[in-house]
């Protein structure tokens, strides 16, 4: 039985108040999904706004909320009424929602590693949606993340999936090619299984603490490239995000996104982004799929393992293409 397989969520367009209301369908188990958050209130409204529509009674939703006090140093890295803004905002949107706070600043790689490691160990999660607060959801992202989930769980060289889609495609194209799939190239909206993340969680673990002692912005980057190096790869970038693509090719694993874009990044000011980067990415002519949710073509393992050579040539310096705005 697919644990996620959604009989529809229209009720919860029409409800109030609290989610117990609401009639509970027929699945044992919904989304588990993981919000990450630090200091852009008014970022993480409008993506709350954009998710609850497609919620149902089952999805557990879960505010991972940073802090505002260095661990590192005796200062305050973001604004606390900044912080509290982006709890109230849970709460006014998603009022049935959990909140885990930090009293102490984790930084993006350490608060995603408590996310992943509550949703999976402590809630045992068979999978998960990890969104950051930057990225607005269309209204057919958490269907089609739902058919993208199915294709993981049926193969373990898929590592990651998104529904974000080509950020850059016209309306036509997309409509032309809504059933196709594409490399992933942010990890922005991904989601990925149990079994995914305990196969990533050595490489990542080396990462990880290459990260720990200093405060993320601040991360040693050279330390990073070198970890990287002595595995066999080339990548310049030291995002928490480069861990991951990382991981997935240490383990032959792909990252899929679909064609059709469902999502639409408003990330102009980030601890990876500034507006001058966003303007080079042509993010705000972004224009989302405006169809119903399309029925995703499965990958074939003609289109794996291309995915897979190509992923292995951008990393070990065959190809220097790659995505050209990532911040860092």
């Amino acid at each position: 039985m697919d644990l996620f397989k959604r009989v529809g969520d229209a009720f919860l367009r029409t409800f109030s108040g609290d989610m117990q209301q609401a009639e509970a369908d027929r699945q044992p188990c919904g989304f588990h999904i993981a919000i990450l958050s630090f200091d852009r209130p008014e970022y993480l409204s409008k993506v709350l706004k954009s998710l609850r529509p497609q919620l149902s009674v089952n999805d557990k939703v879960t505010l991972f909320q940073d802090g505002h006090l260095s661990r590192h140093q005796d200062a305050a890295v973001a604004s606390p009424q900044k912080i509290r803004a982006c709890i109230s905002a849970f709460k006014a949107v998603i009022p049935w929602g959990d909140i885990v706070h930090s009293s102490e600043n984790l930084g993006i790689a350490l608060n995603y590693e408590r996310a992943e490691t509550h949703v999976f160990e402590t809630l045992g999660a068979e999978a998960c949606l990890l969104l950051e607060d930057d990225l607005v959801l269309s209204p057919n992202f958490i269907e089609v993340t739902t058919q993208l989930l199915g294709f993981a769980r049926q193969d373990d060289r898929i590592g990651y999936v998104s529904a974000c889609g080509n950020l850059w495609a016209k309306k036509e194209e997309q409509r032309r090619r809504s059933t196709e799939l594409m490399p992933m190239h942010e990890n922005w909206g991904a989601a990925m299984t149990r079994k995914s993340w305990a196969a990533e969680r050595t490489f990542r673990s080396g990462y990880l603490d290459l990260v720990r002692n200093a405060d993320y912005k601040v991360r040693d980057h050279d330390k990073i490239r070198a970890f990287y190096k002595l595995l066999g790869w080339d990548c310049k970038f030291t995002s928490q995000d480069s861990a991951r693509w990382i991981a997935c090719l240490e383990r032959g694993a792909i990252r899929l996104s679909t064609f059709a874009c469902h999502a639409r990044y408003i990330g102009i000011h980030g601890v990876h982004f500034t507006p001058a980067l966003y303007e080079l990415g042509k993010f705000a002519d972004t224009v989302m799929f405006d169809g119903s949710a399309p029925m995703l073509s499965k990958p074939s393992n003609e289109w794996i393992a291309k995915c897979l050579a190509e992923e292995r040539k951008r990393f070990t310096g065959q190809d220097t293409s790659f995505y050209p705005t990532h911040g860092s």
